[in-house]
């Protein structure tokens, strides 16, 4: 049966299970993330693929110049060596999307240290983490995850991105054009 516990002594998955990442707060107050995807996987399989030869250099390390000046310009330093050329370091580039965000700033790139201030300042975006080799222009995503307050006040459902017209400047249905 499903409700037997495995020989270890933990509560094993029962179907419909579903693993989240941990609900409690950081230490700075920072909402927990929600969403977490890892892309490891898909970056294994791709780097699998490049030294078994069924993909080029050229296919994997084609880093759009916008997102090389990113890394170059706000990116953040790790200490993990580039899995292609291995000569670099990787840069780690963080992207923030959310409709909380004006329009000038959806999109934007952010430092890691920002993240805590935004998800206690707007109700929800979701987080892009880029690594990217700015020797060979190796890059990948590597997770994704949301986070914000988890309220959603004053929220226009329906309404972003169109356009608002002045009462008197509408025309009535059927009037002229």
């Amino acid at each position: 049966m499903w409700s037997r516990q495995p020989a270890s002594g933990r509560r094993g998955l029962r179907p419909g299970d579903v693993r989240r990442p941990p609900q409690a707060r950081d230490t700075d107050g920072c909402p927990p993330a929600r969403s977490v995807v890892d892309y490891a996987l898909a970056r294994r399989a791709t780097l699998a693929d490049l030294f078994a030869g069924r993909v080029t250099t050229t296919d994997v390390c084609d880093a759009h110049p916008y997102l090389l000046r990113a890394a170059k310009f706000h990116g953040e330093s790790t200490e993990r060596d580039c899995p292609v050329c291995r000569r670099e370091r990787l840069t780690q580039v963080i992207y923030t999307y959310g409709d909380c965000f004006r329009a000038e700033t959806n999109g934007r790139v952010r430092a890691s240290i920002e993240l805590a201030r935004l998800a206690r300042e707007y109700p929800e975006f979701t987080v892009y983490v880029v690594e990217v080799c700015r020797g060979c222009g190796w890059n990948h995503l590597t997770s994704s995850y949301v986070l914000g307050t988890g309220s959603n006040p004053g929220r226009l459902t329906g309404s972003v991105g169109k356009k608002t017209v002045p009462a008197d400047r509408r025309r009535a249905p059927g009037g002229p054009s």
